[in-house]
């Protein structure tokens, strides 16, 4: 047997040492900064979807997706193309409901998701 073994008959090699032990994915989303500034983009992008959840009509509600967030914009993803028309006339009441929620964006971007 190569190495030593540890707890449940596991046997660790000679580069134990070298691995880094595993971390859970929420600490690392945190202690590295890339990875802080993605998650708080897609936690914020999470946030103006629910948001604007509410004041569109049921029938568009499973077909939307969250986008990218940034400072200047935030992308509503549709998987329905023929929705898109209808989602640029709810622009202004989507607008309202972010800014009455603390999210107000300058833009806000629609975009059909291609399918296959």
């Amino acid at each position: 047997m190569c190495g030593k073994p540890v707890s449940g008959g596991i046997s660790v090699g000679r580069f134990a040492d070298s691995v880094p032990l595993p971390r859970a994915v929420g600490s690392t989303l945190r202690e590295d900064p890339g990875l802080a500034r993605l998650a708080h983009r897609m936690a914020r992008s999470q946030a103006c979807l629910a948001a604007v959840v509410p004041v569109l009509p049921p029938a568009l509600r499973p077909h939307l997706v969250a986008g990218p967030w940034d400072e200047q914009s935030w992308t509503l993803l549709t998987r329905q193309a023929a929705a898109l028309a209808k989602l640029r006339q709810l622009i202004p009441v989507m607008e309202t409901a972010l800014a009455q929620q603390g999210l107000a964006v300058p833009l806000i971007r629609l975009h059909a998701l291609l399918t296959s």
